[in-house]
């Protein structure tokens, strides 16, 4: 494991905070800042590494909304996140003036879906040195390929990529991309061998939580429903290795860890 910015002796949870009004299991939930803050504060108090702000729902479908109008919904709820906590912030875009934005305000780190495909965005990485980067494969899939080799290719292209930009590689963490432009079963097989998808021995994060590949395992249509079978796929990634978790549920993430942590210790 690379000893960067994202290589930690603990698995790291990393909690959602939708501030969008339609995100496949929380929209309209957080998307006021008093309600953003309640929710904020909960996953604080569950002990939260890293909170994730996303102004804009990804789900299957979704209707893109202006990089302007996305900025206006995360800008307020970075600053009020910053002077809160010193913890990680990540903000989940694709659109570089966002990103921007987001860390000149506080942000700490890049997470975006689109892998640095977006004109620009790996300028915003150059010109913030100190900032974390998640590198996700949200491309269509190349059949003639399999899942495992096609992300890896995608993977040694963004290191070749950051590379000729001089970004530091400690800065990287990769994300397979489970439910972006994959099948049921190129999920699930990503979820089981998380050592196929793993660049030589950079960080990667898996983020599944209340995905459609959850309700396929537990028959389960309601997403806000899913926690318990996110919670185990993530808990059963954290022992293949996987260093960062991005769920809805924090606490119960974090109780769950603790718990396996414990009566596994030697």
């Amino acid at each position: 494991m690379k000893e960067g910015y994202f290589a930690k002796k603990e698995p790291q949870i990393m909690g959602i905070l939708n501030v969008t009004p339609d995100s496949f299991s929380d929209g309209g939930q957080f998307n006021e800042l008093d309600k953003a803050m309640l929710h904020c504060e909960e996953m604080l108090s569950a002990n939260v590494d890293i909170i994730d702000i996303g102004g804009q729902s990804t789900r299957p479908n979704y209707q893109e909304i202006s990089a302007e109008e996305e900025r206006e919904r995360i800008l307020p709820i970075i600053q009020a996140v910053r002077k809160k906590t010193d913890k990680p912030i990540s903000i989940d875009t694709y659109f570089p003036e966002v990103a921007d934005a987001a860390l000149a305000a506080g942000a700490n780190i890049i997470n975006d879906i689109k892998g640095l495909d977006t004109n620009g965005m790996i300028e915003i990485a150059q010109k913030y040195p100190d900032c974390g980067v998640i590198i996700m494969h949200s491309r269509p899939r190349r059949t003639e390929l399999s899942v495992a080799e096609d992300i890896q290719e995608f993977y040694q292209e963004k290191i070749e990529l950051c590379q000729k930009a001089g970004i530091d590689l400690m800065r990287i963490c990769f994300d397979p991309g489970i439910g972006f432009g994959k099948t049921q079963e190129e999920n699930i097989e990503i979820l089981k061998h998380p050592e196929a998808f793993r660049y030589q021995d950079y960080p990667v994060l898996y983020g599944v939580s209340r995905k459609r590949t959850i309700a396929a395992l537990t028959n389960e249509a309601d997403p806000s429903k899913r926690d318990f079978g996110s919670i185990a796929a993530s808990l059963f990634a954290v022992n293949k290795g996987v260093e960062i978790v991005r769920v809805h549920q924090v606490k119960g993430m974090r109780d769950t860890l603790n718990v396996w942590q414990t009566l596994s210790s030697k």
